[in-house]
């Protein structure tokens, strides 16, 4: 019989082995550059120095050696976990089999994965704003109309001429632009087209989280509750006019493959993975940079709970994902690499603004309806991150041991991507900016979030799963799972707030050749400019990017427009065409006085006019 003693043995030592592990991981996180201040109920406790750290470390793990012996590590748990991590690694290694049951809570997930996009699905050429709505449509626009007629130079934008390479001055978005091609080419609007990408991402990315927690928990019951937190995990409300950043079905599904790599190795498991990870960098270079960051920890954690041996087949199958990664990282990259002494690193002042604070993890957006009450006003610029109550709920009850080695590896590798999306705020990042000229090309790590979400819905599928499974019959399970369903949906909705865009691009544009180098005016509207350039290709001195290159002759003329002075400066920065359009002009009144101005300069010379939007546009040309 064991002694009574033993389990409060175990107790102490499980205690030990963790601190030991946050003391040895305070000590590489220190060493490696991480510095930081935390204030524990008015002390203050500085990460300074590694030096100490490692004494510390030192002194816990003899204790540790004293107090535990011979004990395995993590004496209280480990023994439950071990079966459920073998078990865990047998059953990734196998096909599943798909039960009828799996087939009706995917298809539930489908459909809950739309129901809060209902309306932008009926009015699909409205937006939430003017602003990347419009952008996007012209990336993928110009990419479509590069691959047709000069392939050679693809990422050669007709934005901020004469500067090459534009399209690299923002996320390329483009695995959704080749998807988009025929329809483009076919002469489907392209604003129709981007909203059509951006709202399929919500049913891809529940399906995909749906298959992931399938696969990790075997219960497509808890599947279904993880397929509508990731569908609605609020990154999506936040971030719902960037078409790129809702393109992160790519990530769970590159965490399964990634596992069953590593469960069974081959080389078809390796290509899949490989495919997995490269679909996710061409969707959003961004999310692609974040998967791979965060795929690092997480499988070298589940190769240790697996005791993953290096054999010829586990090296065949990285081979075969490096064949297929290493193109697709080239490719996208290679011209971004050109284009980085035009375009210049972010500065750490930019990257500080762009980094969260953990209370960020408080702020809910505007868009989460259960929530707008508490909403504050105005916006914290990318740093509005909640998950949601249901999400952290159902994540606390998945993280309660005994876990397996994904779960583990799971809250490793979140708690990591969480340090990260605090940026030079947390512990970590400054390192990553210092060492990877990836990192130092991202203005906004506090995006880091929408992969700490996706470790969030992983661990819930495990809440689910304990607590579907506290239901005594068939019936009350499905009871429970409908609940935490119908919770989740509540919890996690959102309003698109959309709003109706003009039905048409102005006419006059059918006067303008591709030769042309237009400057458009009135100011502040350069993505609906860069729409309608969807129909002519002219050369834009102007644009719209993640990256706004300086050009003084033309800054200095849109400032002071309509002046003789300003237009004598638009010229010299190159332009042979001018356009107005009073539509958009914030004050109407203003209008008559600027076409007067433009008719009596003697640089200009009218092309063409018409009215649009119940307001006259006039196209003027640059006299020699």
């Amino acid at each position: 019989m064991a002694s009574p003693r033993r389990p409060v043995r175990a107790f102490l030592v499980t205690l030990l082995d963790a601190a030991l592990i946050a003391l040895t991981a305070a000590v590489i996180v220190v060493f490696l550059g991480g510095r930081t201040r935390i204030d524990v109920a008015g002390l203050r406790v500085s990460l300074r120095a590694a030096g100490n750290l490692f004494a510390l470390a030192a002194a816990f793990g003899i204790v540790r050696l004293a107090a535990g012996g011979r004990m395995r590590l993590f004496p209280l748990v480990a023994p439950a976990s071990r079966g459920r991590i073998d078990a865990e690694r047998q059953r990734l290694a196998q096909a599943p089999t798909v039960s009828r049951g799996v087939w009706v809570c995917a298809g539930l997930t489908l459909a809950g994965s739309i129901v809060w996009i209902a309306p932008h699905i009926w009015h699909p050429r409205s937006v939430p704003d003017l602003g990347d709505p419009l952008f996007s449509a012209w990336r993928i626009a110009r990419i479509a109309h590069q691959l047709a007629t000069d392939p050679r130079h693809l990422f050669d934008g007709n934005i901020f001429y004469p500067l090459p390479l534009t399209l690299t001055y923002s996320d390329s978005t483009f695995l959704e632009a080749l998807l988009g091609t025929p329809f483009l080419l076919a002469g489907t609007d392209p604003l129709l087209v981007a909203n059509g990408l951006t709202l399929a991402a919500f049913p891809l990315c529940g399906v995909a989280f749906f298959y992931a927690a399938w696969r990790l928990t075997d219960d497509p019951r808890a599947a279904l509750v993880a397929g509508l937190l990731g569908a609605w995990y609020p990154f999506h409300a936040e971030h719902y006019s960037h078409l790129e950043l809702h393109w992160v079905m790519f990530v769970p599904v590159a965490l399964i493959l990634g596992l069953r790599l590593l469960a069974d190795p081959s080389a078809r498991r390796g290509l899949l993975f490989g495919l997995a990870v490269a679909g996710q960098w061409l969707a959003s270079m961004y999310m692609g940079v974040m998967l791979m960051t965060f795929l690092a920890p997480f499988l070298v954690m589940v190769a240790v709970a697996w005791r993953v041996r290096p054999t010829r087949a586990l090296a065949m199958g990285v081979l075969a994902a490096a064949a297929v990664l290493a193109p697709a990282l080239t490719g996208l990259g290679y011209p971004y690499m050109k284009s980085r002494d035009a375009r210049g690193e972010r500065g750490r002042q930019e990257v500080s603004d762009g980094s969260a604070l953990p209370s960020d993890y408080g702020a809910t957006h505007i868009r989460m309806t259960t929530y707008m009450r508490h909403t504050r006003v105005g916006n914290r610029g990318e740093r509005e991150l909640f998950p949601g109550t249901s999400t952290l709920l159902l994540g606390a009850v998945g993280v309660v041991p005994p876990l397996t080695g994904a779960g583990i590896a799971t809250i490793v590798a979140g708690a990591l991507t969480f340090d990260w999306s605090l940026g030079f705020k947390g512990l970590t990042y400054d390192d990553l900016y210092r060492r990877s000229i990836v990192h130092r090309g991202m203005r906004v790590p506090a995006r880091f979030s929408a992969i700490v979400g996706a470790a969030l819905v992983l661990l819930g599928a495990y809440g689910a799963r304990r607590l579907i499974r506290l239901g005594r019959s068939m019936a009350a399970q499905a009871a429970i799972c409908g609940a935490l369903a119908a919770i989740v949906l509540v919890d996690l909705r959102i309003d698109p707030r959309i709003h109706p865009y003009s039905a048409s691009i102005p006419s006059i544009y059918a006067r303008v050749e591709p030769s042309m180098i237009l400057v458009e005016l009135p100011r502040f509207h350069d993505t609906e400019y860069m729409y309608f350039s969807t129909r002519h290709w002219a050369h834009l001195l102007g644009g719209y990017s993640g990256y706004l290159p300086l050009n003084a002759d033309l800054q200095h003329g849109l400032e002071t427009f309509p002046s003789p002075e300003g237009i004598a400066s638009l010229k010299r920065a190159g332009a042979t065409h001018l356009t107005y359009n009073c539509a958009l002009e914030i004050r109407r009144g203003r209008c008559d006085a600027v076409l007067a101005q433009l008719a009596d300069n003697p640089l200009l010379e009218p092309v063409a006019s018409e009215r649009w939007d119940n307001a006259p546009v006039t196209l003027y040309k640059f006299r020699e």
